[in-house]
């Protein structure tokens, strides 16, 4: 009787705890699950109201229509902050005009398959400058839609044939590591400096970078591309004529830089930083295209 009491007593002990190891068990799993929709509930409503600051922002890019997007306009100071009261939400908003570097997209024609003449002094001068010229149309014949090796390009089985949505795709060619994609100590950079998946077939020139402006045409000269950016800071560009008053621009290039050279930006950078009034911050990198319905990319 002792030792059946003993037993009983033991299996009951082991019951009780394993019912309490199973309550505290639950009641933890219960406070994370609760914890986690908590923050899922928080993310939710941070990203709404970014979301609204970014169609009220994308309203006024498209009311912005004087032809021209630089530094010069208020809109677009790189110094200055949009602030929106959203609710029980603030948002800081800066916004950047894109179609500062050369288009990927507009190395070829429509046809996906014939280069861009006005482009080709370019993309080589990009390569020389990357120190692998060799690449200039091995890319190309990589991206275009046919598998036809052009001069100079190399047709493999691994080419996608496609244009690229991201640089990175390019890492598909045994060629390009991230140092070439993105840059090095020797090669700040990289790729990334001079070239973009985003935009029209023009580069603003209110707001492409001098080097940008440098491999454009062998005429083009480092110290022309810097004389640009110091006049386009008091006086934007809006027009061919405006490109024609840069002191030492040759005059003789806007003819022949017409068709890849633009005065606006048909897409938009925009950084978002929305708070609470408790001190949580999220912050957003969308991109939007003018005149466009919802956000061209969007990361936080």
């Amino acid at each position: 009787m002792r030792k059946s009491s003993g037993f009983i007593l033991v299996s009951v002990m082991i019951a009780s705890a394993t019912l309490l190891t199973a309550a505290t068990a639950f009641a933890w799993f219960a406070r994370t699950e609760a914890r986690a929709e908590a923050a899922r509930e928080r993310i939710y409503r941070f990203r709404n109201a970014a979301q609204i600051a970014v169609n009220i922002m994308s309203r006024r890019i498209a009311e912005d229509r004087n032809g021209y997007d630089g530094p010069t306009e208020s809109l677009y100071d790189p110094y200055e902050h949009v602030k929106l009261e959203i609710g029980d939400y603030t948002a800081e908003v800066q916004v950047r005009p894109l179609n500062d570097k050369i288009p990927i997209s507009g190395l070829l024609l429509p046809d996906g398959v014939t280069p861009r003449s006005e482009y080709e002094t370019a993309w080589e001068n990009v390569w020389e400058a990357l120190e692998l010229p060799r690449l200039a149309w091995e890319v190309v014949d990589f991206i275009d839609a046919d598998t036809d090796q052009r001069l100079g390009g190399a047709e493999r089985e691994t080419n996608i044939n496609r244009m690229i949505s991201d640089l990175s795709e390019l890492r598909a060619m045994p060629e390009i590591t991230d140092g070439v994609l993105w840059g090095t100590d020797e090669i700040p950079g990289g790729l990334a400096r001079y070239v973009t998946v985003t935009g029209g077939e023009k580069i603003n020139v209110n707001v492409a970078a001098p080097e940008v402006l440098a491999v454009l045409d062998d005429a083009l000269t480092p110290s022309h591309a810097r004389s640009i950016a110091a006049y386009r800071l008091v006086n934007p560009i809006k027009d061919m004529e405006g490109l024609r008053s840069v002191p030492g621009f040759p005059a003789s290039l806007t003819t022949k830089l017409a068709n890849i050279i633009g005065f606006e930006s048909t897409h938009f950078l925009l950084s978002v930083k929305v708070s609470d009034g408790a001190g949580n911050v999220r912050n957003y990198r969308v991109v939007v295209e003018r005149g466009g319905s919802g956000a061209y990319s969007w990361e936080e």
